[in-house]
């Protein structure tokens, strides 16, 4: 009877600790730890807007069934997504694998939490492939920015860069659990505005092309 209990007992503790798994977790590439993870060498003090990018690049490429996502790099978009000073630009074109993302930015207009929350559904909608957030003191480490992919029961999920390098690996988390305070905190927004094949001609970037600087992140 002892032995019969014990493995009762075992059974149900197992049966809680998969049972009280994200519905993210798992081994598929868009919610695989590695799909967000940056190598140290890939990262520049102050990349956390544009490593979130690269995350949102790749999970776009991977809902298009590329498999060459993991070549999708902070140093491979350096050049294509900032300035020479190290600026994020709020308008530019990215091409991998016959695949031509454009980049676009927005800003957000509500001021609760709950606006801000409904924003990002809304957003994440037209995007499923997230939306990379910012805003100055938006953090615990200050200014920083995360890329957010979706929103379940009123709860934020989002992957931080700050939790994806050296030893960390957490892949996507509750908001909670990052380093961003309040959503309402973040006023400003990166999303894909189109994705289109290399042989087609993607609209031209307009002359006057504003940017953020991403050096002000932690």
């Amino acid at each position: 009877m002892k032995k019969i209990i014990t493995v009762l007992s075992l059974t149900m503790i197992v049966f809680v600790m998969f049972a009280s798994v994200p519905s993210y977790a798992g081994t598929d590439p868009l919610v695989s730890e590695t799909t967000y993870y940056t190598e140290e060498t890939d990262y520049i003090p102050g990349d956390c807007i544009l490593t979130a990018t690269r995350m949102m690049i790749r999970r776009a490429a991977i809902m298009n069934g590329k498999t060459g996502w993991d070549k999708i790099t902070n140093e491979v978009l350096r050049p294509e997504a900032t300035t020479m000073d190290g600026c994020l630009l709020s308008d530019f074109c990215f091409e991998s694998e016959g695949m031509i993302y454009r980049i676009g930015f927005g800003t957000f207009s509500g001021t609760t939490d709950a606006e801000r929350i409904g924003e990002f559904e809304a957003l994440l909608r037209e995007h499923p492939e997230g939306i990379v957030v910012h805003g100055d003191w938006a953090a615990s480490t200050g200014t920083h920015g995360v890329l957010v992919v979706g929103v379940e029961g009123g709860e934020v999920y989002a992957v931080d860069a700050s939790y994806n390098m050296g030893i960390f690996s957490e892949g996507i988390q509750k908001w909670s659990d990052t380093t961003m305070l309040e959503p309402s905190l973040v006023t400003r927004y990166w999303y894909i505005s189109s994705i289109t094949k290399t042989v087609e001609k993607p609209k031209p970037v307009p002359a006057a092309t504003y940017y953020f600087n991403i050096l002000r992140c932690a």
